[in-house]
């Protein structure tokens, strides 16, 4: 027991560094503008949710789930909107 609670303060304390490390500028965060939401993709390549998911699950179109939501790079976006041309 006193072990795991160990465990979880060291997470809390390793989150609360990684906090002041952006709050003091030292790591750089994502730019909102090089992700895209799952509405912003289907509607760029054209595409339904299943052919979305179809290209996620694949490994043709890399993806991040944070909070619940799938968010693709725009880079690889744009890369799959110039190859199909």
């Amino acid at each position: 027991m006193q072990k795991e609670l160990f465990k979880y303060l060291a997470a809390i304390v390793q989150l609360q560094q990684q906090l002041l490390d952006i709050l003091a500028g030292n790591v750089r965060m994502i730019d909102h503008d090089d992700w895209l939401d799952n509405a912003d993709v289907k509607v760029l390549l054209k595409i339904s949710d299943r052919t979305l998911y179809r290209l996620r699950i694949g490994g043709q179109l890399p993806a991040r789930k944070i909070g619940g939501k799938w968010f693709y790079p725009r880079k690889a976006v744009a890369l799959m909107i110039s190859s199909a041309k």
